[in-house]
């Protein structure tokens, strides 16, 4: 059954999930979204047969500009995303947002349907604001052509104004931007190792790098150039004996490690991640060491290692690849590229871009 049983509309309201139900805030990022929700109910000529489906109701919906009845300008419709993290300027998370009034029900409406709006700079080059309302236009029962409208003049207003922010940048400590830090988490973790060849001065420690917030975290990176391995990204090595006849040579080695056990945006959690240490081109190792972890939610875990060793053979090794470069996203999909570099004396953020 299509609009050939409707008379008119009854009730229409759009609404997003804050607790002011008409207030929206969005990073035109191209990742975040807002979801709004329209509720929706008509007067059918005939009680004892159907109304349009709920696809029919979705094809005569527009959104539209509260203030002109134009279409929106600024924001886009998509399917729904990774990033609809709710965002409350100045205010916490945790609080959860308020029903609107007659939608606090299930079933308060016919129909419910959802939209999920982002924006971006291929739309919204001077990041706009927009207040979005709703345009029903159908063939009623008696064959007029009617547009029903939420907007501004109409008889039943209904708005959400999404108040549109630049995509977030951070930057490192110091800088005007949210910081992004790496620090010591653990400096004697519980290791064990086996190995080949002997060693001494065996030190390790983890470290975590973080969005420094209590309110914006990461949820998500990517690795890039293929340096997150239980291989080390950092090599360094110093000759500190070079050995003789009947000697080996002695080493001082420092490396640095991004494991591929990160686990991010699941929690608190707990396991033990294996670390080859590697010396020769041919990718023999002279021992492995487990290195227990404890990761907290939206951190990512780096390993620094440092021993004297005596390797069977001179194999002068050195440093291969000496930062590791990602790329991660905090709960709105703000997107930022780390570049960490590994030194003997621990490691730093190199840049934030």
């Amino acid at each position: 059954m299509s609009w050939d049983n409707v008379k008119g509309v009854s009730a229409a309201r759009i609404w997003t999930d804050n607790p002011d139900t008409t207030q929206a805030y969005l990073f035109a990022n191209g990742n975040h979204q807002v979801k709004l929700t329209v509720g929706l109910s008509l007067v059918l000529a005939n009680t004892t047969q159907p109304g349009p489906t709920e696809d029919e109701v979705k094809a005569a919906l527009s959104l539209i500009d509260f203030n002109t009845g134009a279409g929106i300008s600024y924001l886009k419709t998509g399917d729904k995303g990774e990033y609809g993290y709710v965002y409350l300027p100045n205010m916490p998370e945790q609080i959860k947002a308020l029903p609107v009034s007659d939608a606090s029900n299930p079933g308060a409406y016919q129909y419910e349907l959802d939209y999920y709006l982002s924006s971006d700079s291929t739309v919204n080059a001077n990041y706009a604001s927009e207040t979005v309302a709703l345009l029903l236009s159908y063939t009623d029962v008696n064959g007029n052509k009617i547009h029903y409208q939420t907007g501004s003049g109409s008889n039943s207003q209904s708005y959400v104004a999404v108040t549109v922010y630049p995509p977030k940048k951070y930057g490192v400590a110091g800088s005007s931007s949210t910081p992004v830090i790496i620090e010591i988490k653990d400096d004697q973790p519980q290791c064990s190792y086996s190995y080949s060849t002997p060693l001494k001065n065996l030190a390790v420690h983890t470290c975590n790098l973080r969005i420094d917030d209590g309110y914006f975290r990461i949820i998500k990176f990517q690795a890039d150039s293929g340096t997150e391995s239980n291989n080390p990204f950092y090599r360094h090595g110093t000759n500190v004996a070079p050995g003789g006849i009947a000697y080996d040579e002695t080493w001082e080695t420092n490396e640095g490690f991004l494991p591929v056990e990160n686990k991010l945006n699941q929690g608190r959690v707990s396991y033990k991640s294996t670390l080859s240490i590697i010396y020769d081109d041919e990718n023999r190792y002279f021992f492995n060491i487990t290195v227990p972890v404890e990761q907290e939610a939206n951190e990512i875990i780096f390993i620094h290692f440092y021993a004297i060793i005596n390797p069977p053979h001179d194999t002068g090794f050195d440093n291969k690849i000496d930062t590791a470069s990602l790329s991660a996203l905090d709960q709105f999909g703000n997107k930022f590229y780390i570049e960490v570099g590994k030194t003997n004396d621990g490691f730093q953020i190199n840049s934030i871009t």
